[in-house]
Parts: C-alpha cells; structure tokens; sequence
C-alpha cells in the first residue's frame, strides 16, 4: 500500500516542530526518505524552501537528545 505508506511517513515528518504538512511533504522529496533527513545537517535542512535555521536548529536538537 503505497499510498497509505507515504501518508504515515508525512504525518511522522509532519509531527516534528515547526514542521506542516507542506513542509513535510517538501522535506520528503528533497531528501527521499525520513532517515536522510533525520541523518541531514542542519544546514542542509535549511536548503529547503521554508525551513529557516531556527527550525534546522530545533530539529536537529530533538533528533539527537538524549530521552
């Protein structure tokens, strides 16, 4: 079910802060996959159109903060 596939993998995209479903979306295809984009630098996150590096910035830092 590919369809449903992408759905889950926009809304997963979609529930990291600051991040709309457009943005998702648009993360998704600039990237191709959710691992390259939670293995992306923040500079490289803020390459995409409407992710400015305050949200580059807070990405990367709950990616990567300890639980």
């Amino acid at each position: 079910k590919p369809k449903e596939t992408k759905r889950f993998q926009e809304e997963l995209v979609a529930a990291l802060p600051g991040i709309s479903s457009v943005l998702s979306k648009r993360l998704l295809k600039h990237f191709g996959s959710i691992e390259k984009i939670f293995s992306a630098t923040e500079r490289e996150l803020s390459q995409v159109n409407g992710i400015n590096s305050k949200v580059a910035k807070r990405i990367k830092e709950l990616i990567s903060k300890k639980y």
